[in-house]
Order: C-alpha cells, then structure tokens, then sequence
C-alpha cells in the first residue's frame, strides 16, 4: 500500500513560488511511490474558529457547513502533508491560519484527551514550505512557530522547512532554483 502526500498551499496566487515549492515537494513525493493530492485553501470555504470552546468537550468543531471537514479527514488518512504559504505581514496567510485555528479540536485530542490518533502506524510527517519579499531571514520566524504548532497539534512529526526570501530579487532564478530542488528533497523525506 503506498504513502498518501498532501499538499495544502495557503496562498491566494495559486501559480506563485508558494505553489512551485508545494508542487515540488510532491513531486519529490511522488518519486518515492506516494500517491499524493493538493489542496488550495483558498478555493475552500473555510469559516474562522468562532471560539465557542465546543471543542474542548467533543474534540470536533461545531462548524459543519465549509471544507473543514474534507480536512480534518485528510490529516487523519494521509502520511505526510507539505504546508505552503507565502509570508504576509510576517506570518502565514488568512487562508492557512484560518485553517490551523480550525484544528484546536486535534490539539484538545492530543494534549487534553491524551489520545494518540495514529496509534498501530507509521506517525505522519510534515514539512513548511514558503517565501518572502523580504530579504531579512527573520521575516519568516513567526510563521515557522505557527507551523510547528500546527504540525504539533495534528501529531505529525516536523521534519523542516523550505525557505525562500528575497524573492524581488531580479537575480532570484539561481537561488530559486536551489529552493525547487530542496522543496523535492522535503518531499521525498515525507516518505521516509
């Protein structure tokens, strides 16, 4: 039976760097035999966490009626899954911290409930991908904690991330490049 990859790619340009790394990434994936799917957040409807705390009891959202659903059954059915967001304002997009904040309910299994979702099976993995504008590489330290909280939260274990700054860079092509070619690399190592 082979491995299940899903990418999830947080950014409103669905044909950006963000998607060429998240692409990458799984096609490194398929090299290692995976089946793999992308998802593009922002083709979802996916409401904001309302904070009603239902989740605290049920470990589920009460929110029925958008995408989540199709999510919640992916992360609980795959191997591994690459995150790819562009940074905004420092951090990941509207579009992929709506979807972390909908994932408390994996958070209140794990750390309140102290249920192991994977129990009798290889323990998924996960890998950030993303890119920057800004040449400073600390543009890209708060989004790395937020996707390691979310990797966290769903049990997966964090195997790393794909970064690319300096993206306005006219001289971009070589460094991209080398980013490409990492984000396989990430992929592949999902498969491990």
């Amino acid at each position: 039976m082979s491995l299940k990859v899903l990418g999830i790619l947080g950014s409103p340009c669905q044909n950006g760097i963000a998607a060429e790394l998240l692409d990458a990434a799984l096609r490194g994936a398929e090299e290692r035999g995976a089946d793999v799917e992308r998802l593009d957040l922002p083709k979802m409807q996916i409401h904001p966490c309302i904070e009603c705390r239902e989740c605290d009891s049920a470990a589920s959202c009460v929110q029925h009626r958008d995408d989540m659903a199709v999510i919640y059954r992916k992360i609980r059915e795959v191997d591994g899954i690459a995150l790819s967001s562009p940074i905004f304002f420092m951090g990941v997009t509207a579009q992929t911290k709506a979807m972390i904040d909908r994932c408390q309910c994996f958070w209140i299994e794990r750390y309140v409930m102290k249920t192991r979702a994977y129990e009798g099976r290889r323990r998924p993995k996960g890998v950030f991908l993303s890119c920057a504008g800004s040449p400073k590489p600390i543009v890209f330290e708060p989004a790395i904690h937020t996707a390691k909280a979310f990797f966290a939260a769903i049990d997966y274990e964090y195997t790393g991330e794909v970064l690319l700054g300096h993206t306005d860079d006219p001289g971009l092509a070589p460094r991209k490049a080398v980013a490409i070619e990492s984000a396989k690399a990430a992929g592949r190592k999902l498969c491990d």
